[in-house]
């Protein structure tokens, strides 16, 4: 169960030689939504009739993000767009919005927190909505949908941990997009 949503970042993603890297995390925006919905692909083999192998692995995901605002450059850097010198955003039909992993944290009960980072994701271009100032008032909040994809590198497209913000994993999970650590042996 968790509290919150708070401290959308996002990282974009390089690939050379198959393996992916990261640059440096930015704030995206405050987020208010976050629902990730996943597809996976599952195969049976039945023999002796009797089920006798089962396999179900991840194949996509969809993220929709619910934001306060994203700004003109952050939306040209999700979506491969050009700023010019006036810091004018220029959208066209040959834009190619990069790979970025996407991170954020919601609040559980016990002081603890989920974190999340999606390792590969590449955003569409949102919809955008404008309406004129009535007898109330309306906020009207962009959404942004990605894509997810596993990397090519490990196969891998998600990190999660659940801990207290002095935990080694959370005191870097906005610093730098993590990496596996090495297995704990077993004795």
């Amino acid at each position: 169960m968790t509290l919150g949503l708070k401290d959308l970042y996002y990282a974009l993603c390089t690939e050379e030689d198959g393996v992916e890297s990261y640059e440096t995390p930015k704030k995206m925006s405050e987020a208010m939504t976050a629902s990730l919905s996943v597809k996976t692909a599952s195969a049976t083999l039945y023999a002796d009739d009797t089920l006798s192998e089962s396999v179900q692995e991840f194949s996509n995901g969809t993220l929709t993000l619910g934001i306060k605002d994203l700004t003109p450059e952050v939306l040209a850097e999700l979506l491969g767009q050009e700023v010019d010198q006036n810091k004018v955003v220029w959208a066209g039909k040959d834009d190619e919005p990069p790979f970025v992993a996407v991170g954020f944290r919601a609040r559980k009960t016990g002081g603890k927190y989920r974190y999340v980072w999606l390792l590969k994701c590449k955003f569409n271009l949102p919809s955008e909505k404008y309406e004129t100032k009535g007898e109330s008032i309306t906020f009207n909040t962009p959404e942004i949908e990605a894509s997810i994809t596993a990397r090519k590198s490990d196969g891998r497209w998600k990190a999660d941990f659940v801990g207290a913000e002095k935990d080694t994993a959370a005191t870097t999970w906005f610093t730098e997009v993590p990496e596996p650590a090495p297995a704990m042996e077993t004795v």
